[in-house]
């Protein structure tokens, strides 16, 4: 066991004041060869020494401090540094028994997390003051080209300003993310990283400020509370969405869709390498606000509608005309007439007809493929048909996706692949094709993406 893991069986198991538990555990792992009515020397400093004063752990941290270092001319500095590592470690201004009970305690467990972030803190330090850890970076000095390439594909990108410092992005569910998660992101870029927090273009929060060091720690500390890092490579990449599930324009549930997409292709294809990044959005309606057709794959809402000419009396101010914000519905020989090439099925003449001339409208989802921002912009093409279930969406996607794999070439986009192959022959095999996903996924791919 390391310190952390003692430290916590003496507190937990054993039962000891959380200061005694610290020296125990250094005792043993030190061979400091304290005798044990030695270390219960600290047992007075449990519960802050009785009144909600100095936290006991850091107490006993001190203690072990001293008995390796105290004949040191810097060992002043030393508790203080250590003081200061402690309170960056349990996120606290304060070393409060009181304040920090508040923050860590609770029923079941104490104050043993707090017990183990001080035997962590205390570990680290005197691994680098023994220097004996050989991960250990020094702060300020130029990081490894591969380490920063490796570190990359775990979502931590390195600012530009400084040769060991990064940014962390944290995968939401499409941009959404509960409060509580909100509280643990927030405490983890105050413990790790500077304590600012971005949003990035496709709804990730990125942790700005983290020293390389402390990568590892944040990673860790975010995945003991669900959260994970990423983003990066050459793979499908975090799904976004508008928020058509609540907007009054939506036609179908985005949040629904993507959060099954997240799962399905995002989760469930994150080893999967792609010939480059594969970018998918869900808009809710042809609003466009998450610009699905500048994606590699986007879903668009759809509200297609059926005229019922017969029923049509030829208004001369016709509520389906005016409500029409593209100005596609026109009355043409005293009948409304909807050009279904020019219609956008926004579904805005809902409703609008007091004679029902259209009353009925099929619900369902544009599909766009190969779209692309950035250095050349591309605007993605929908297929020909308007998709009338989930199902049938995933369907195509996975299709999309599998065939990019097979037939893309590393370092192109999406596309750029249905440039070369041609846009009938890409629609024609997403729709009209079985691809053959078990041999698509043996194959090797190189990604090509570069961020």
């Amino acid at each position: 066991m390391d310190l952390k893991e003692r430290a916590v069986y003496y507190y937990s198991e054993q039962n000891k004041g959380c200061g005694v538990a610290i020296v125990l555990a250094a005792n043993d792992v030190y061979k400091l060869g304290l005798k044990e009515e030695e270390c219960l020397l600290f047992e007075g400093f449990r519960s802050g020494m009785g009144c909600g004063s100095t936290c006991g752990s850091l107490a006993g941290a001190i203690g072990i401090l001293s008995r390796m270092y105290a004949k040191r001319e810097d060992f002043k500095e030393l508790c203080g540094k250590l003081v200061g590592e402690f309170k960056k470690e349990l996120a606290c201004d304060s070393i409060e028994c009181s304040v920090l009970s508040a923050k860590y305690k609770t029923e079941e467990a104490r104050c043993s997390a707090a017990v183990g972030l001080t035997a962590q803190t205390l570990e680290r330090f005197i691994e680098r003051l023994e220097g004996r850890d050989a991960n250990i970076h020094t702060k300020g000095t130029p990081i490894d080209p591969a380490e920063i390439k490796r570190v990359k594909g775990l979502g931590c990108l390195r600012d530009k300003r400084y040769p060991d410092v990064f940014n962390v992005r944290v995968i939401t569910r499409n941009g959404k993310i509960s409060s509580e998660e909100h509280r643990v992101i927030a405490e983890a870029a105050d413990r790790f990283g500077s304590g600012a927090v971005t949003m990035t273009t496709r709804l990730t929060l990125e942790i700005q400020g983290v020293q390389y060091d402390n990568i590892q720690p944040l990673i860790e500390f975010l995945k003991e509370h669900g959260l994970d890092t990423g983003g990066t490579g050459s793979l499908v990449r975090p799904v976004v969405s508008c928020k058509g599930t609540t907007c009054q324009y939506g036609l179908i549930d985005t949040y629904d869709l993507s959060e099954k997409i997240h799962e399905r292709f995002y989760i469930g294809y994150h080893g999967v390498s792609l010939p480059h990044k594969f970018k998918i959005a869900v808009g809710g309606c042809p609003n466009n606000c998450v610009k699905p057709d500048l994606n590699d794959l986007g879903i668009v809402g759809q509200r297609v509608p059926v005229v019922n000419a017969d029923k049509c009396r030829g208004c001369k101010k016709c509520q389906v005309e005016n409500s029409c914000p593209i100005h596609t519905a026109k009355v043409v020989g005293g009948k409304i007439c909807i050009d279904p090439l020019a219609c956008n099925n926004c579904g805005r003449c809902k409703g609008k007809c007091p004679f029902d001339a259209i009353e009925n409208y099929i619900d369902g989802y544009k599909v766009y493929i190969g779209g692309r921002w950035g250095k050349r912009v591309a605007h993605g093409i929908p297929l020909s048909k308007v998709f009338t279930s989930e199902e049938e969406v995933i369907e195509i996607i996975e299709n999309a996706i599998l065939l990019f794999r097979d037939e893309g070439i590393s370092g192109e986009r999406f596309a750029d692949t249905i440039e070369r192959l041609g846009f009938a022959y890409v629609e024609d095999k997403l729709l009209n094709h079985k691809i053959d996903k078990a041999a698509v996924l043996k194959k090797t791919v190189k990604g090509g993406a570069s961020c």
